[in-house]
């Protein structure tokens, strides 16, 4: 697909521009100064790694399947505040949602979101019923010290993945060894992060070829991958896999995840050496190898393997955000190749790719 490798690109450095939805965003010392209020809502718990870590994550994603297929192992661990799903009057393309589809007339869609809020009784924040500021305004995308823009979000969501792997299939706990019979992801994680925001653009492709009748335009695609693979979210996926790597994420008694993020992301911390190359090292971790400045030896391999999962990831993303029993048809032939022209699965992987190899070139040595 040469001529569409020349015009789109999978953006992943973004710096904050505002916009009418978003006027101003939070920096990363305001963000860590919420996130340590979290923390210490937890009395005496602050330094339990693996536990804390999941009760931040539900902050911002604990539902559309969070819970029952892509952590389970933290189905019962209970976050600080109500969570409940609305409608959202507000949003629409090319805004991005935060969930939920249901098939209306000539495929328009009414749009979910998640609703945060303050639990009576909580002993640090007397405002029942109001949304915590750590969740207001999309607070978890953050201006970080280096100016790019980020979505801390997804680097605690994919850190919670890390501490929890499992394949993610359309099976109950009992029945999960048989997921290689069904339609199913090997990594949970990559399909928290980066496998699943890839799939969103995938899905929307579709949906919109559905709606219009048509295949989606090259200049309609690079709106869609933008809103639905952004630059902040995508930077947040790669983020997840150095630091799930270079702290230890599974103990109970370890430092704050406030603590890691600072290390990490603020020169002078033991994790700003490999943040300054993480690039390089989410290939590594992720399974390229053999980079020689131009490329990887395993690249063909790699995105063979990376496309059944993507294509998987993707009909668990139309079956998630459309009406059932429309959903299950509509994964089960997204499963099955009936829409491989639309979703342009080889495009999206090989424009990440080499959005990637462009970035590492420019790491220091």
């Amino acid at each position: 697909m040469p001529n569409h490798l020349n015009s789109l690109f999978q953006p992943i450095e973004n710096e904050f521009v505002p916009t009418p939805q978003k006027e101003k965003a939070i920096n990363l010392t305001k963000f860590l100064d919420l996130l340590k209020n979290e923390e210490d809502y937890f009395k005496g718990e602050q330094h339990q790694t693996k536990l804390m870590v999941t009760r931040l994550r539900k902050i911002f994603y604990d539902k559309y399947g969070w819970n029952k297929e892509l952590i389970r192992g933290t189905a019962k661990i209970k976050g600080r505040y109500n969570v409940e799903v609305v409608d959202d009057d507000v949003a629409s393309y090319p805004e991005k949602s935060s969930g939920g589809v249901k098939r209306k007339k000539a495929f328009e869609t009414d749009h979910k979101k998640r609703l945060v809020t303050v639990k009576e009784g909580d002993w640090m924040n007397p405002n029942v019923g109001t949304v915590p500021e750590i969740y207001a305004n999309d607070n978890q995308e953050v201006i970080l010290p280096n100016g790019l823009y980020c979505d801390l979000g997804h680097v605690i969501a994919g850190m919670d993945a890390s501490n929890y792997p499992e394949p993610v299939a359309p099976l109950p706990n009992w029945l999960l060894w048989m997921h290689e019979l069904l339609p199913h992801v090997d990594n949970n994680m990559s399909c928290a992060t980066w496998l699943g925001d890839i799939s969103s653009s995938a899905g929307e492709f579709l949906f919109q070829k559905l709606k219009n009748k048509h295949e989606v335009k090259e200049e309609e695609m690079q709106k869609l991958i933008n809103v639905f693979a952004s630059g902040p979210d995508m930077l947040g996926n790669i983020d997840s896999f150095v630091v799930s790597n270079i702290y230890n994420l599974s103990t109970q008694e370890g430092l704050r995840v406030s603590e890691m993020l600072h290390d990490y992301y603020n020169e002078g911390g033991m994790g700003y050496y490999f943040m300054q190359r993480r690039y390089s090292y989410f290939c590594s971790v992720v399974g390229l190898k053999g980079w020689d400045g131009e490329k990887f030896s395993n690249e063909q391999k790699w995105l063979k393997y990376n496309k059944k999962e993507l294509r998987n990831t993707t009909a668990f993303y139309v079956y998630t955000r459309f009406e059932k029993p429309a959903s299950i048809w509509l994964a089960f032939k997204t499963w099955i190749r009936c829409y491989e022209k639309t979703l342009k699965l080889d495009l999206l992987l090989e424009i990440f790719l080499k959005a990637l190899k462009e970035l590492i070139k420019q790491e220091p040595k």
